[in-house]
């Protein structure tokens, strides 16, 4: 698995490619926490590039929403984690597992970024 990070002004973007297995869920989650850490809770995961997600990689998804959306400036303003350019094999995935329905979803970053 790879992991490139852009930062713009409001949001990060994490561009995730390859496998997210058990083994490489463990990194995810760290770079995931290395933002919160630095107060930026606001992130896009760019899947357009993943290849395959197992069930410890679906738990560091949710799990990062879960804290993610903990933190909040105002009522209508907050953090959260937003997913843009799933491949159709990942999305059935997310369909399996009830994930579309928890997480919003975008076709591209550029609008997955803007929703923010």
């Amino acid at each position: 698995m790879n992991i490139d990070h852009r930062r713009f002004n409001r949001v990060d973007l994490l561009e995730i490619a390859g496998r997210v297995d058990a083994a490489t869920a463990v990194q995810l989650k760290q770079r995931i926490d290395a933002l919160f850490d630095e107060g930026r809770y606001r992130i896009v995961l760019d899947c357009s590039k993943l290849e395959y997600i197992s069930s410890p990689g679906l738990r560091v998804l949710i799990e990062a929403r879960k804290r993610a959306r903990e933190w909040k400036i105002t009522d209508l303003e907050g953090g959260d984690i937003r997913i843009a350019g799933l491949p159709p094999r990942i999305k059935e995935v997310f369909d399996l597992t009830g994930f579309t329905s928890l997480f919003e979803l975008y076709n591209d970053t550029i609008e997955a970024v803007g929703s923010f």
